[in-house]
């Protein structure tokens, strides 16, 4: 068959098929955000988008539908998802053939345990066989290098793989500086500038969704929702774990005495943090964002005066609907986050032997300047809009 023919026949097909989850609409909101809409061309393009797709975890079901929606500044498109953990095979690089682009991401991606194979050494499940027959522009949209202190690095495919994703993509968009770092040590010099700075589209939440956005922070009491994870607690916090967990709860008492206070989980396995609570003597409501549609996720996080949060969707999702935050750090993405935006001081360092001084401070300060940091928080999204709209451009141009 003329291979442009085959082309055509394959949009056409994935045209009709729209092979969207169904927890991922069109768009969160209804109101598409008027910004950029002067300018905006309408390429129609029809792209791959390769993340991770599931409801069980708050920041993974948001994800992917800002990554499309902070494109979509740029232009409107076709998207059609397919799941990082499912095998590139034949039949799927014919698919991924025939669109016009592939966008990868965005969120943690390079880690080694949460899909252990031997075809990349990360989370994408394509081998560099298969890599190498993708025709289309590729790039990475603010992916992130997820391993944990301690954990033991990647196998030698990934360096392997990384370097020849490196070579097609149009570019490597990566969440924060220390990935940038991460993964330039794994790449030869002269594949450097392929590596350039995309921040998580959940930092632009106000941006993208206005309305959902606009929720009354006036309530009688202060409200501060906190997030503990749960996932690999060793590599977090160690031995000491438990005293680490019952000084968190021991402020959380504290503040209680002033501020209504609510516990957010992004999946179930952060129930975890409840019997800390209650065995502190803490009074909170418990709002489970896990199976639910993503504007609700949106939603809740435009509702606190202050989350206090130990993942990094409980620091960036907050900080994109404008709300403050203070960052648990037992991950050093959490840092990394905080230092590209330079407000280190918006981190506490869990494993620090003044944990709970810190963190009851630095939460007593900000509820006494919330409107300071609010205003704060909307000067540094723009300058992420303007990174975003530059790195959105490109990636369209390419395809």
């Amino acid at each position: 068959m003329n291979p442009l023919i085959d082309k055509a026949l394959t949009r056409a097909y994935w045209l009709k098929q729209r092979t969207c989850y169904s927890l991922f609409p069109d768009r969160i909101n209804q109101d598409v955000p008027a910004l950029l809409e002067a300018n905006k061309p309408s390429s129609g393009k029809l792209i791959a988008h390769v993340a991770m797709y599931t409801d069980g975890n708050a920041g993974d079901t948001l994800l992917p539908r800002t990554v499309r929606d902070a494109v979509d500044l740029e232009s409107s498109n076709q998207w059609n998802g397919i799941h990082a953990h499912r095998v590139v095979n034949k039949k799927l690089l014919h698919e991924i053939n025939g669109m016009d682009g592939l966008l990868i991401g965005g969120g943690g991606l390079f880690l080694r345990d949460t899909n252990p194979n031997n075809l990349s050494g990360w989370q994408w499940s394509c081998s560099e066989k298969m890599l190498s027959q993708i025709e289309v522009p590729i790039v990475l949209f603010a992916v992130g290098y997820n391993r944990f202190r301690n954990q033991p690095d990647f196998k030698p495919v990934f360096r392997r793989h990384l370097a020849r994703l490196a070579e097609k993509s149009v570019y490597i968009g990566l969440r924060n500086s220390g990935s940038i770092r991460a993964v330039k040590a794994y790449l030869p010099v002269e594949l450097h500038n392929k590596i350039r700075y995309q921040p998580c589209p959940t930092t632009l939440c106000k941006i993208l969704y206005p309305e959902l956005c606009s929720a009354n922070k006036g309530q009688d009491k202060p409200i501060i929702a906190i997030n503990c994870a749960f996932d690999r607690i060793e590599l977090r916090l160690g031995k000491r774990t438990d005293v680490i967990l019952a000084e968190l709860a021991a402020v959380a008492r504290e503040l209680s005495e002033t501020c209504h206070i609510a516990y957010y989980a992004h999946a179930r396995s952060d129930h975890q943090m409840l019997p800390y609570l209650d065995k502190a003597g803490v009074t909170y409501e418990v709002v489970d964002l896990f199976h639910v549609h993503p504007r609700e996720v949106v939603k809740a996080y435009a509702k606190p005066t202050l989350v206090i949060g130990m993942r990094g969707h409980a620091q960036m999702i907050p900080f994109g609907c404008g709300t403050p935050i203070l960052s648990l750090v037992s991950h050093d993405k959490i840092q990394w986050f905080l230092n590209d935006i330079d407000r280190s001081q918006w981190g506490i360092e869990m494993a620090s032997t003044d944990f709970k001084e810190q963190l009851f401070s630095s939460a007593r300060n900000t509820l006494r300047t919330t409107k300071a940091v609010q205003d704060d928080i909307e000067t540094i999204q723009a300058e992420l809009l303007k990174i975003t709209h530059k790195n959105t451009a490109d990636f369209i141009s390419a395809i």
